[in-house]
């Protein structure tokens, strides 16, 4: 038997201490130096010809080696190593062996050793053998034993009948390997391999590995390919063994210091009973998603310049392409949107570009979609205009709405507001008066039954009057906000059709007065925060708005309370109520939301809004996440969506998970809700169930559900 180290320090101090014993031997034994750059300390050194015999505390140093040992011979003339006893190999700074007898050949680093324990300090991986061939790149092992556990009584550990350690790749080949769980076998296999690297470089990635539902076994194997520092490549194939197979890839790039992109495709393909079974639409679902964003596309070119773009574009052909790609991934938005925005800015101006184009999964075609192909922006910022206290801006804006089948249309906007800016009481208070124009005109096409274009034009007139305070005391710091803002609107005039989509910039008479206060500790740090508002509309029926206010107490670091409160004037009852908790150490953590909401509920603007609230419905939602790591080792959480309203949990999960040097585990319950396309509809399944998770270091995860599904239209 060897003793096995347990920690890679304990190694290093041992070394420490021989190098000083070996170091304070030279007065009685003289080191020998060979032709071939190595050295050898001991308590005795003697030679005989090529042959050198060192005993006691040896030290021998080498270009690739420093070994330790209780006895060695060395052949000066061939290379040839023996050791025995104690053995000690730091090959590098990456591998360590222990062994009782080894025998290498340095000119060739090819040897033997028995037994011998190898230890990668980079993945914390060991391995113990019987025996092993010692080659340059290679370790061969017999009836071996490896873990990333402690060396003694291991938590898991896999043994096999013999395996390849690829030292230039880290690359760990297992045969005939069994998975044990201490000294419990729990799995067999005829082969097993899996690398201890952390470097980016081509290889295998970690598994995914599942079984739960009618889907049956579930085996995802990621290869990854880094041919170059700029670029790599990510294919995932994986088997459904009760569904389908398929394949997804992930194309990566960087083509400059402040630019990067990818691109993402697929292909899973049904099986013909699953898809009769579950009535899907679509017996394969694929897809793209192309992304790019560059922070200098012209601003390398040119001086004062700033610019920036952001691509993402979409497609799919239904919304089971996502819940395809992995395991656990799950899409609950059935609307896909595609997006480019590019945006050039240099002094006062910007001018912008941008393009929205929706998929909606929930149709069999999407040629009445309404598209925004594209939006261009051009903003002039607030600027003086003949004195310092009169600023203007400029706002223009021209949208494009496209498809196929249905009304189409393309907006222009302008909007540009002057405002003058006074100071009064030795800048106590701020008074500023504001006339704002807007224009919007609108061309319509692919329809005949409406008028082929709408018009619209409006000004009004802003008045502010607030007051921006702030006062130390003994204890605390206060800043206060107190303001009211009047909006009167002037001349407005609309001719033609306005269509539904079309959004336009209208506003009502309103009166609004704002509260805005914080109070702050003597370190500075923010502790409490209040929000008030209250609009006076003099145009509608009722002619209060609901009254806000806002709440935050920051008790301590860890604990804080939020409150929202929203009172109805018009019906003398609190519209909406929100009270949150949140806490947060280094053990525990929580956060608690209730939220109610009346049908009589209306949001706060000052723009122009349907006052229908007739469809409206009231609803109450609980939502809690707690976790805590009070128990060591452990990670023990919980989450609830709990509709109060309709008296039952929309979600919930209940679980924990270990965690220890080599491995964890979890368990949870999971209620959730996927979508998926069939023949005749949108449909939901909701899948409850048992999820159980165990990862080994680094080997990866494997998991199991064990989930009852029922279907729900939606």
């Amino acid at each position: 038997m060897i003793e096995s180290p347990t920690r890679w320090l304990s190694m290093q101090i041992r070394f420490f201490f021989l190098l000083l014993l070996s170091l304070g031997s030279l007065w009685s034994a003289p080191a020998q130096k060979t032709p071939q750059d190595v050295e050898v300390l001991a308590n005795n050194v003697s030679k005989e010809g090529t042959l050198v015999h060192a005993v006691g505390n040896v030290v021998l140093y080498s270009p690739k080696y420093l070994i330790t040992a209780d006895e060695a011979y060395y052949d000066q003339e061939n290379g040839d190593l023996e050791l025995f006893g104690n053995i000690t190999i730091l090959e590098g700074v990456s591998y360590a062996s222990r062994s009782g007898h080894t025998k290498l050949n340095l000119n060739t680093d090819k040897g033997t050793s028995d037994p011998l324990f190898v230890f990668d300090e980079s993945s914390n991986i060991w391995l113990k053998c019987e025996n092993a061939v010692i080659n340059p790149e290679t370790y061969i092992t017999q009836k071996s034993i490896v873990s990333s556990c402690n060396t003694q009584d291991p938590d898991w550990k896999i043994a096999f009948t013999s395996g390849e350690f690829d030292k230039e790749n880290k690359w760990l080949h297992l045969y005939n390997p069994v998975f044990y769980a201490d000294d419990i076998p729990v799995l067999y296999l005829p082969y097993f391999s899996f690398t201890t690297d952390k470097t980016r470089r081509t290889g295998f990635l970690k598994p995914e590995l599942g079984f739960g539902g009618n889907e049956g076994f579930h085996y995802l194997q990621p290869i990854y390919f880094a041919p170059d520092v700029d670029w790599d490549l990510e294919l995932r194939p994986q088997i459904r063994t009760g569904r389908g197979e398929g394949m997804h890839g992930t194309y990566r790039f960087v083509d400059s210091a402040d630019s990067n992109g990818s691109i993402t495709t697929g292909y899973f393909s049904e099986h013909k009973s699953y898809a009769e079974q579950e009535n899907l639409k679509n017996d394969s679902h694929y897809g793209l998603k192309l992304t790019y964003e560059s922070g200098s596309l012209l601003s390398r070119k040119y001086d004062n310049i700033e610019d920036g773009l952001w691509l993402d574009i979409n497609y799919l052909n239904d919304i089971d392409y996502y819940n395809t790609m992995r395991n656990d991934a799950f899409s609950y938005d059935r609307l896909s949107t595609s997006r480019l925005n590019y945006y050039v800015k240099r002094d006062q101006d910007y001018v912008g570009l941008y393009a929205k184009y929706y998929i909606d999964t929930s149709k069999t075609s999407n040629a009445s979609t309404l598209q925004e192909l594209p939006t261009f922006q051009y903003h002039h910022f607030s600027n003086p205009l003949f004195v310092d206290n009169l600023l203007y801006s400029v706002d223009y804006q021209a949208k494009n709405y496209e498809r196929k089948e249905g009304i189409t249309a393309f907006q222009n906007e302008l909007n540009a507001p002057f405002t003058l800016y006074f100071s009064l009481l030795e800048d106590y208070v701020h008074f500023s008066v504001s006339e704002n124009i807007y224009m919007s005109h609108i061309a319509y096409g692919n329809d005949d039954t409406q008028d082929s274009e709408g018009k619209y034009w409006r000004n009004y007139h802003k008045f502010s009057l607030y007051t921006e305070l702030s006062k130390p005391y003994d204890n605390f710091y206060h800043t206060m906000y107190l303001g009211i803002d009047q909006i009167i609107p002037s001349k407005e005039d609309e001719n033609g059709y306005i269509a539904d989509f079309i959004a336009l910039n209208t506003l009502v008479k309103s009166t609004s007065f704002s509260l805005r206060e914080f109070f702050y500790n003597e370190d500075g740090e923010k502790k409490i925060s209040h929000k008030l508002k209250q609009i006076y509309y003099s145009d509608y029926d009722y002619k209060y708005g609901d009254l806000e206010n806002d709440l935050k107490y920051n008790i301590t670091d860890q604990l804080s309370i939020g409150h929202n409160l929203h009172y109805s004037h018009e019906f003398s009852k609190v519209s909406r109520n929100q009270v949150s908790v949140n806490y947060a150490d280094d053990i525990y953590s929580t956060s608690l939301r209730y939220t109610f909401q009346d049908k009589t509920y209306r949001e706060n603007t000052i723009y122009k809004v349907n006052q229908d609230i007739s469809l409206n419905k009231d609803y109450s939602f609980i939502t809690l996440y707690a976790d805590t790591k009070y128990f060591t080792h452990y990670n023990v959480f919980t989450s609830v969506d709990y509709d109060v309203q309709d008296d039952q949990f929309r979600s919930w999960t209940l679980g924990f998970k270990k965690s220890m040097k080599c491995w964890d585990y979890s368990i949870q319950y999971r209620d959730k809700t996927t979508p998926k396309l069939t023949s005749a509809s949108i449909d939901s399944v909701n899948r409850e169930g048992i999820m159980f998770m165990f990862n080994l270091y680094p080997i990866g995860n494997v998991g199991h559900e064990f989930a009852k599904e029922s279907e729900q239209k939606l």
